[in-house]
């Protein structure tokens, strides 16, 4: 990532530590691409036809606020560690309400297992962009996470079918035949947005690191 980027979530974990609201929403926010991806692949189908990703962003978000003064971390590894447990957490809610699994701590265990592995599967995705799409500087001592946070911020400023289709291409793992089943398109088609999407991506990059 950038180094201005960095930086910046650094200055807004510090201002966080120290007390400011509004260094804590400003810290927030610079995350919400990267999460909203994370999340995107541990919720089940079945729960997003009653929650949508937005609703367990904004929980999770709110629990974070409200829990802030626990947070013992001083970096923003620790940070992202932090706030994606409650991340997993939310999900697990959303999970046992809407499908009205077994509260037995056992099923619970396991539920947020599954969604651990679901979330890391995710993040992995957004590190493999990374290595194929990313111009790292020589020397460069920034982490796979941080770049997976700028892929998921390049992805986020993309055009809603540009968006979709990666997330169905890379998150999910759907052939180009089964995208365009979903998006009533031609394989063809979805072949060149999806194109389109990553040429895109690759600009945004680009001018992030500039």
């Amino acid at each position: 990532m950038s180094p201005s980027s960095y930086d910046h979530r650094s200055g807004l974990l510090q201002l966080a530590r120290e007390g400011n609201a509004s260094a804590i929403e400003d810290l927030f926010a610079c995350y919400q691409h990267y999460l909203r991806l994370l999340a995107h692949s541990g919720l089940s189908s079945k729960v997003k036809t009653r929650v949508t990703v937005s609703d367990v962003i904004q929980e999770t978000f709110l629990h974070a606020f409200e829990a802030f003064e626990q947070f013992r971390g001083a970096s923003t590894g620790e940070f992202v560690a932090w706030i994606r447990s409650i991340l997993v957490s939310r999900i697990a809610d959303a999970h046992e309400k809407h499908l009205h699994a077994a509260r037995r701590d056992v099923r619970r265990e396991v539920s947020i297992d599954t969604i651990q592995a679901n979330l890391s599967r995710s993040s992995m995705g957004l590190e493999t962009i990374a290595r194929d799409h990313l111009q790292k500087s020589p020397g460069s001592i920034v982490s796979q996470q941080e770049h997976a946070i700028l892929v998921a911020d390049a992805i986020g400023e993309l055009p809603v079918d540009y968006q979709q289709v990666i997330v169905m291409r890379h998150f999910d793992g759907l052939s180009f035949e089964d995208i365009a089943e979903r998006m009533d398109r031609s394989s063809g088609a979805i072949r060149m947005v999806w194109l389109r999407a990553i040429q895109k991506m690759k600009q945004v990059l680009k001018e992030t690191q500039s």
